[in-house]
């Protein structure tokens, strides 16, 4: 195609945001990853995304990395493996590796390194028969290996059986190699870590496009390509850090940006009961209503992205998109200066009829001072990529996207644009049909915005290159407060916007439930959370178990339990693998306390998806609902007299009343949270809380949190109350503002 594109009007900067994620597949029974989905496609996706950009200096976009992404890619394959492999010979000692991290990294790692003729039941599993198996593939990608294709169709016709020992060979080789971007079968490439790879001795690119091993497969070859693999593993992160954008000198081209650090859906952390406004209609959970591990995930994942890329990052992509108005001064007070969502969530804000293309302010409730910048997306062109393009010409996709962008450049007498498109940048491209790895429409791409700069119809930016500015790009600075605001932020995701994908069914609304109760166990364990800058504790001491229960709860807190459970996902592998991931970690929550010497009770935690939940709470005495442990206290402000600029707080000695830092834990006037009628002037604030719990609270009105002159007049009183009713009882406190 030509790329030639008459000029319109002024420049159109577009906002590219790859979101990479895995979630943490650590089993913390066995130590080992489940699943080896961080190892395929960190070889066959997070290098090569990024690298592309060589060929294209012209071109800026965002990669969200995170945190338990990277980890496990860093922890668990790159250090375990590097001081067992020679990279001069391209061979690891399997002998030493066996002996210190056999059955600790992903089986498949172990697969790769054992002589086949000595695999058992187990190892032959996790090859070709386990939920997760080295035929778990996409059928365009086994295609383009039809050595590979022909052993899925044997083992299909006549099982395990009828696989001979070097077939079994040739699959777990196959397994890692076709994982591989194809640029790293069919050249030698120089790897941003230093190490060469080059495997064109032994797979050659026939001129169809297909790919073929010159010779029989040896256990040597499959011990070169778990070697090969740690050699791109290794390189993920030098190679976005040489590419990462500076802004002191305004160099690179890569935005690095995370995402809360266990992946949760942090609204739902924050105050599940923020479902309840997206969501009017479906069953909810009991309240899961923890501000302060929101703040932990934040905070978390701030200081990991400052231990790998040595600043903290400037924006964040919230895990699935998911947004509140309400994490706002979560966000802000770690840093963060941008977010970004789904349009859908803008349709459904405040003011109405807010068009996507251009960023906006957002003013954490009653705190000025505490303001993020978020932009949205545009759905259409982000989920053709995901979904729709795989069935195109690589060359015809591109020229698509270009043309549907073109539509949104502004005229000269307009403000500037930015056209967001974020999506996932790990999953679409296996399932691309005419081009390997989605490669030939992400060059296309390129090429053409790269014309398109040329002629500055449209320039690729990134969102910090657009709010601070980048004069040698001649991209002007657009500060968060020159931004139109936004006055209130619908609560939901990039996904249907609302929550309905982790809560509001009855199997994630279990699973919401077993959280809750391990949450609220560990809470009055006596174990104090660990600060999240602080470094792991010495192993096997009360510390280091009192970092492990906490982190398998901030663990399970994550979004992709709660995705998986519920009927209504059919896709391979199925919600099984996660739910023995989820329940071993909530299981692991108890372990680790009571080794730490915590007080924590008795309790088991079957199987969700084994249908056995229900029954377990009548048959285990000890394991109750955990609604009915507790008494619901219900606060009532009575404000109706006063003029309340923003919202009113309450302050108490709970951690869910802030633990006496004001202006932290606001009240609700809109029907929400315990609230009776929506704008009556009376605050509502609903928590359940143990029988004999002694609760001492006051409240403020608006101001800045940990700042005291907006609050009641009557410094060094509270008001007090012992809660001796029973569980599952409620209590309504009613109070007036400024009266004792």
């Amino acid at each position: 195609m030509a790329d030639e594109y008459p000029k319109t009007g002024k420049t159109l900067y577009l906002n590219i945001i790859w979101h990479q994620h895995q979630p943490s597949y650590l089993d913390p029974e066995q130590g080992q990853l489940r699943g080896p989905w961080v190892r395929t496609h960190g070889t066959k996706d997070y290098y090569d995304m990024v690298a592309v950009l060589e060929s294209w200096p012209d071109i800026h976009f965002t990669v969200n990395l995170t945190s338990s992404l990277l980890f496990q890619l860093e922890h668990y394959y790159v250090e375990r493996l590097k001081p067992y492999i020679d990279l001069r010979k391209n061979r690891i000692n399997a002998k030493k590796y066996f002996a210190e991290w056999g059955g600790r990294t992903d089986p498949w790692i172990d697969l790769a390194l054992k002589p086949t003729g000595d695999f058992d039941k187990k190892d032959l599993g996790y090859l070709l028969t386990d939920t997760w198996n080295a035929f778990g593939v996409s059928p365009f990608i086994l295609n383009r290996f039809p050595q590979y294709a022909r052993l899925k169709e044997k083992f299909d016709q006549s099982g395990v059986e009828g696989l001979t020992e070097q077939d079994r060979r040739e699959v777990k080789f196959w397994f890692y190699a076709a994982n591989f971007d194809p640029l790293f079968l069919e050249s030698k490439i120089k790897l941003a870590s230093g190490s060469t790879l080059n495997l064109t001795d032994l797979i050659e690119r026939r001129s169809e496009g297909t790919f073929w091993a010159k010779r029989s497969i040896t256990e040597e070859d499959c011990n070169r390509i778990v070697v090969e693999a740690y050699k791109i593993l290794a390189g993920v992160v030098p190679l976005h850090k040489k590419l990462m954008y500076d802004t002191t000198t305004n160099k690179g081209q890569v935005e690095i940006v995370t995402t809360p650090y266990f992946h949760p859906i942090l609204p739902l952390i924050y105050d599940s009961d923020l479902a309840r406004l997206c969501q009017p209609e479906h069953p909810m959970p009991g309240r899961y209503y923890f501000p302060q591990d929101a703040e932990v995930q934040v905070a978390k994942a701030v200081e990991y992205y400052k231990k790998k890329f040595g600043s903290a990052p400037i924006g964040m992509w919230p895990a699935e998109g998911a947004v509140a108005h309400d994490i706002v001064a979560v966000l802000a007070k770690q840093g963060i200066q941008w977010i970004a969502t789904d349009e859908k969530i803008l349709a459904n804000s405040k003011p109405p009829g807010q068009p996507k293309y251009y960023p906006y302010a957002l003013y954490a409730p009653g705190n000025a001072s505490h303001a993020v910048a978020i932009t949205f997306r545009d759905t259409e062109l982000s989920d053709k990529i995901g979904f729709v393009y795989k069935d195109w010409n690589g060359e015809d996709a591109a020229e698509d996207f270009i043309q549907h962008v073109l539509r949104y450049v502004p005229s000269e007498n307009e403000p500037d644009r930015l056209l967001s498109v974020i999506l996932d940048g790990e999953n679409a491209w296996e399932w691309y049909k005419y081009d390997h790895d989605g490669k030939g429409f992400q060059n296309a791409l390129y090429r053409k915005l790269s014309k398109l700069h040329e002629t500055r119809q449209v320039v690729t930016t990134t969102m910090t290159e657009y709010l601070q500015g980048n004069p040698k790009r001649s991209i002007p600075a657009h500060p968060i407060e020159s931004l139109p605001k936004l006055e209130w932020l619908w609560p939901g995701s990039w996904i249907n916007a609302n929550f309905d994908t982790w809560i509001g069914q009855e199997e994630k609304n279990r699973a919401w439930g077993y959280l809750l109760m391990a949450r609220q166990d560990l809470a009055y364990s006596g174990l104090k959370e660990p600060n999240p800058a602080g470094r792991v504790p010495k192993r096997e001491t009360k510390a280091w178990y009192t970092f492990r229960a906490w982190e398998s709860l901030y663990t399970a807190e994550g979004s992709d339990w709660f995705w998986w459970y519920g009927t209504e996902l059919s896709r391979v592998p199925g919600e099984k693998p996660f739910d023995r991931v989820f329940t071993t970690l909530i299981n692991y929550v108890y372990k680790f306390a009571k080794l730490a010497k915590g007080k924590m009770p008795k309790r088991e935690f079957p199987l969700i998806s084994d249908g056995t939940f229900l029954s377990s709470l009548t048959k285990q005495g000890s394991m109750k609902q955990s609604r009915n442990d507790l008494v619901s206290v219900v606060f009532q402000c009575d404000a109706r007299k006063m003029n309340v600029p923003a919202s009113l707080y309450i302050v108490g000695n709970l951690e869910s009343l802030g633990a006496w830092t004001p202006n932290k834990v606001r009240l609700y006037d809109d029907g929400s949270h315990g609230d009776a009628q929506a704008g009556d002037g009376v605050w509502t604030l609903e928590v359940r809380v143990p029988h004999g719990t002694e609760i001492q609270y006051k409240f403020t009105n608006s101001g800045a949190e940990g700042n005291w002159e907006t609050g009641e007049e009557f410094p060094g009183e509270h008001r007090r109350i012992i809660v001796d009713n029973n569980p599952g009882d409620t209590v309504v406190l009613r109070d007036r503002f400024g009266t004792m």
